[in-house]
């Protein structure tokens, strides 16, 4: 659901609510420098850069996430398909996406936050997830191997 929010730019993020008068302040709960956009959420903020870039490395994916629009185009052109990348790829933007949007409200509504699990916790669920799959199993135990 956190995805299909966000591919349809629905997630209540504070520039959103700021544009409907529901916040007062703009400005992104985990760094709080930029404007809360879904582009900075997910791709600027220095909190949100970290996780990708450890994600990415463990799948083994050589890349570096620009804009929300550009990323959109990326994931279509590079999950486009049956193979095991592209499902693992998947696994990995949907997990990322969903982990850093409950961390953000974690942050936002003063939950205690565990930042250095953030990225295992995101792992772990890949493995879970893929390891169901026949043919993401053996390609999942590689990673893990890693």
């Amino acid at each position: 659901m956190t995805m299909w929010l966000a591919c349809h730019g629905r997630l209540a993020t504070r520039q959103r609510l700021f544009r409907f008068g529901m916040v007062s302040d703009n400005r992104c709960c985990l760094c709080k420098s930029d404007e809360e956009s879904i582009n900075h959420l997910l791709f600027v903020c220095p909190d949100t850069v970290c996780i990708w870039a450890k994600i990415l490395a463990w799948i083994q994916v050589s890349h570096t996430p620009q804009s929300w629009d550009a990323e959109i185009l990326w994931l279509s052109k590079n999950t486009n398909g049956k193979g095991w990348r592209a499902s693992i790829l998947k696994l990995a933007a949907a997990e990322t996406i969903y982990s850093v949007w409950k961390y953000r409200n974690d942050i936002c509504f003063g939950n205690a936050v565990d930042k250095a699990k953030i990225v295992d916790n995101i792992i772990d669920i890949i493995v879970y997830r893929g390891w169901y799959s026949k043919n993401l199993r053996p390609h999942i135990a590689k990673l893990m191997a890693f």
